[in-house]
């Protein structure tokens, strides 16, 4: 049975969230959905998710983003207490917070910014000491 603290609702929910958000510009990248609702960016969502720095190895960075979103959700699920869950999942978390630094470097360079780029950039911190603490 897994015991499942508030931390652990906390870092799903985070990484639940961050993991729609991005998927939703991975969506967007593809051309799967013609344009985003960027709220008080306009059309800055659009700018980032075209940028050349949002398509590492050629794949659209949203989806790259929410695979590492929906792993780390999946971790979750996981026997967080056994060192084999507990550290990879620190450690994706921890990776999901040095990729969105880098994302706001890439945008601040830019001169362009993606609500939902910030809004993961925002909440990584949050996720890692969310799965900090549920580990």
């Amino acid at each position: 049975m897994i015991h499942w603290s508030w931390g652990h609702f906390l870092a799903l929910s985070l990484a639940a969230t961050s993991c729609g958000a991005m998927l939703y510009i991975g969506l967007y990248q593809s051309r799967l959905i013609k344009q985003v609702w960027c709220p008080i960016f306009g059309r800055g969502c659009e700018l980032v998710a075209d940028a050349p720095f949002a398509w590492p190895f050629g794949v659209p960075d949203g989806y790259i983003a929410s695979g590492l979103y929906a792993v780390i959700a999946l971790w979750l699920f996981g026997p967080v207490q056994s060192p084999w869950v507990k550290y990879p999942l620190i450690v994706f978390a921890f990776l999901a917070l040095l990729a969105n630094v880098q994302g706001m470097r890439d945008m601040t360079k830019l001169g362009q910014y993606c609500f939902y780029c910030l809004l993961t950039a925002v909440l990584s911190p949050l996720l890692l000491v969310a799965a900090s603490l549920a580990a």
